[in-house]
């Protein structure tokens, strides 16, 4: 049985984003799909071929640099994968080569109840453990240096006629 079309294979890591350099090209990658590429040409300079969103929106022309080109290109491209945006901002979202957002997770079985009591023991242990930490590192008070006071001479008058045994110093 033929794959179906597109089909990639099983991927071990994620598609590229931004621009990535292939010999002696670079190319610009968005979304999973390559939108510009920025090729040296024998007669003059290099060679920007610029393909955004649908077949008829392609675009061959000739920029003096690679670095030309390359701005060029996200410039162009940017405009029409973003025109609600600021043309700073769209460039600065296409270009950015960090993964968007991240894969969900895959889908399984409900966790069992041995497995939630696990969950709730381990929580458990790490806040105890946790407050023990904090306790570890808190710093060290001394404690407090009392003055002893000075017996009111009344109070002793009152004790020796309750018949109380006062000691003298």
């Amino acid at each position: 049985m033929l794959p179906m079309h597109g089909y990639q294979g099983f991927r071990s890591a994620p598609p590229p984003s931004g621009w990535v350099q292939l010999r002696d090209t670079w190319v610009l990658w968005w979304s999973g799909r390559q939108i510009a590429q920025v090729s040296p040409a024998k007669e003059r300079g290099v060679r920007v071929h610029l393909d955004a969103r649908k077949m008829w929106q392609t675009k061959d022309v000739w920029a003096a640099s690679v670095d030309q080109g390359k701005r060029y290109a996200e410039r162009w491209c940017a405009a029409r994968l973003y025109p609600e945006m600021r043309l700073r901002a769209a460039v600065a979202r296409m270009v950015d080569g960090s993964p968007g957002e991240p894969l969900p997770p895959l889908p399984g079985l409900p966790p069992t109840p041995e497995q939630l009591q696990q969950a709730r023991r381990l929580a458990e242990a790490g806040a105890k453990e946790l407050e023990r930490v904090k306790e570890a590192l808190a710093p060290i008070r001394p404690p407090k240096v009392t003055k002893p006071r000075a017996k009111a001479p009344l109070k002793a008058w009152v004790r020796e006629e309750r018949g109380e045994v006062i000691p003298r110093y």
